[in-house]
């Protein structure tokens, strides 16, 4: 019951675009679970590419005909499930929509629950956002960044980081520099870090806390207390096993 009102606590109606690296699907997916747990009517899409094998099993429309793609969701959620739209498949990855089309959806249907993932990371635990990143629509009402603390004593390496250079230059630091909780700090505040282009309500969600010494995460989160986020997830574990831990409020670290 606990886990169920931290999640609903982080759902409201309109579109949710999730940003970041490091659970950005793993966060799409329990944010589903658990709307369609309590009926909520919910739609999945993405305004970026994602691997397919990460949407499939919510077995969505693939069309760009606008029209064709609402009237496939609506039909869905009046049916108690979840509804599904992209533009198509490209290799193993689907190809996200426009922006505008889920905001027109959102202006049709004010009472759904648009989930999308808006920024691609090819499954490494840290990024930076490109020229044209994060795709995030105008009538965004909450932005999730996503943030992998296991990055915290780790190097910067293409290995762990996409889009390495911009990271770098946010940072300020060279590549094989160890990640402290003051250079997590640069990237989240920064104009061109994770939450560049955000919209609405502004969530940074940390995943693996439970594989960090705590008292680095505290240094993180006293360094963000004037940035202006709503809330502050932590969760342990990831895709199946992700709980959040603790959910700091606006109100708690102001």
């Amino acid at each position: 019951m606990e886990q169920d009102m931290r999640w609903r606590r982080l759902l409201r109606p309109g579109i949710t675009a999730i940003v970041g690296a490091g659970g950005k699907s793993t966060v799409l997916a329990k944010l589903v679970e658990y709307g369609k747990m309590m009926k909520l009517p919910i739609m999945v899409s993405g305004t970026t590419r994602m691997y397919e094998k990460q949407v499939e099993f919510y077995k969505p429309i693939y069309t760009d005909n606008e029209e064709e793609g609402r009237a496939y969701c609506a039909g869905l959620i009046a049916e108690g499930k979840v509804g599904g739209w992209f533009r198509g498949i490209e290799d193993d990855k689907v190809v996200g929509v426009e922006p505008a089309w889920l905001t027109a959806v959102q202006q049709k249907y004010p009472e759904w629950y648009i989930i999308a993932e808006a920024d691609g990371s090819r499954e490494k635990w840290l990024k930076a956002p490109g020229a044209g990143e994060p795709s995030v629509p105008e009538e965004t009402k909450t932005t999730i960044g996503v943030l992998n603390l296991q990055m915290l004593g780790h190097s910067l390496t293409p290995e762990r980081v996409y889009r390495l250079e911009q990271v770098m230059t946010i940072m300020g630091r060279r590549e094989g520099a160890v990640v402290t909780p003051r250079l997590l700090t640069r990237l989240i505040t920064h104009p061109h870090g994770m939450f560049k282009g955000a919209k609405g309500r502004r969530i940074l969600f940390c995943t693996g806390y439970n594989k960090i010494q705590h008292r680095m995460v505290e240094v993180l989160l006293d360094d963000l207390t004037t940035f202006g986020l709503d809330e502050i997830v932590l969760a342990d574990g990831y895709r199946a096993t992700c709980e959040i831990r603790q959910l700091i409020g606006k109100d708690d670290f102001q």
